[in-house]
């Protein structure tokens, strides 16, 4: 197609590259501790452009946490808070297992590190920040694979409930499938636990695992910790996690074919689901054919007929249709996803209808009927 430039579309914006971590403004370390030589590191970034307000709160492990210990701070731009043996500097613990909430007025990465030293050697393992959005909530399942209780290996099951507590169905499987142990454990508003899994499941030993947790109320965030007896050594075992919510706010993307940016537009997101979107949508050498001709000389102002969605919808694809003045309709599908809160990826599709034909090459429109080619689309977060 021709290769146009859309005054006002300057804000091309790619998808960011993903993240292994999830950022939030509302996240838990499911399990953390202190004592027998073990000791927690915290670390806390804001990679926005604000200065953010952080609160960490200490959850004791098998109790309820209404009102638990809190330590405030705040971060700049970029600023990472590094915490070291924090159970102990923050919270003046000697001893302790629990987990931790951190909550901050803009959006955080969140990671830790539990270890022991030997000598001037350390080992250990890391659990990081989960947003409670992304918490197993009722009527979803997780799966935590690589489970072993035997000579070589002990695993120790965790988890923290968010603000309802949680109600799990837990299952142990065996490789092909088959089960081999079923227990149930009721938590309390944001209680962590840890547990030794045969004696949580009533297994006995085990050679090799997998966890399948149902959630039947509330939501908690799951997984576990295999231990190697000889070295003592332990692994994160992490569990599987839904994608979080993306971040409330405005979005701005654009729409591109092979060649060049053909429109774009912004859309707003509240609560997981898009209630405002608006676009422009330029292809004039519609048939792909790249012979100089406008087969479609318009450009189509889209989104007017657009009813809010949830993005689970939208991931599969959206329909409506505007309508235009001086005759004809077009049928749009939009489908769209939002990765790690921050970015935007999908396709528009358009299919063009009642478009009128004309013997005067100046009024006629009928190229503007059937099939568009579907265009990418790619976009990110305004900045809050």
């Amino acid at each position: 197609m021709k290769k146009v430039l859309l005054i006002g579309i300057l804000f091309l914006l790619t998808a960011h590259p993903g993240q292994s971590l999830m950022t939030g403004r509302d996240l838990i370390v499911p399990a953390a501790g202190r004592g027998g030589g073990w000791v927690t590191d915290l670390y806390v970034m804001n990679p926005g452009t604000e200065i953010t307000a952080v609160s960490i709160s200490w959850l004791v492990r098998d109790h309820e946490n209404p009102a638990p210990a809190h330590a405030d701070y705040s971060l700049s731009p970029g600023e990472t808070l590094n915490l070291e043996d924090v159970v102990l500097s923050a919270f003046g613990l000697s001893s302790a297992g629990g987990a931790f909430r951190i909550r901050a007025d803009h959006e955080v990465l969140v990671n830790s590190r539990i270890y022991s030293a030997s000598g001037d050697q350390t080992f250990g393992q890391g659990f990081e920040g989960v947003p409670v959005e992304a918490a197993t909530a009722a009527s979803e399942s997780s799966d935590t694979v690589g489970l072993a209780y035997n000579d070589s290996f002990r695993t120790n099951i965790y988890g923290c409930a968010t603000n309802e507590g949680a109600t799990l169905s837990l299952s142990l499987r065996s490789p092909d499938g088959s089960e081999i142990a079923t227990a149930t454990k009721t938590l309390r508003p944001w209680e962590p636990f840890l547990q030794k899994a045969n004696t949580l499941l009533g297994s006995g030993n085990f050679d090799a695992g997998t966890l399948h947790v149902r959630v039947s109320a509330g939501a908690a965030v799951i997984g576990a910790s295999k231990v190697d007896n000889a070295s003592t050594d332990p692994t994160t075992l992490e569990s599987s996690l839904k994608p979080a919510l993306p971040s409330d706010g405005s979005y701005e993307f654009s729409l591109k074919d092979s060649e060049a940016s053909t429109g774009g537009g912004s859309l707003h997101i509240t609560g997981g689901t898009i209630d405002a979107l608006s676009g422009s949508y330029v292809n004039w050498e519609k048939d792909g054919d790249n012979d100089g001709v406008s087969d479609c000389p318009l450009q189509f102002q889209w989104g007017g007929a657009f009813v809010p969605a949830d993005l689970a919808e939208l991931e599969d694809g959206v329909s409506f249709t505007d309508s235009y003045s001086g005759g004809g309709d077009i049928r749009w599908t939009l489908s769209l996803s939002v990765d790690h809160g921050q970015s935007l990826s999908g396709t528009l599709a358009a299919v063009g209808s009642d478009f009128p034909s004309s013997t005067d090459p100046q009024q006629d429109l009928s190229g503007c009927n059937g099939s568009f080619p579907t265009l990418s689309l790619s976009g990110g977060k305004l900045a809050d």
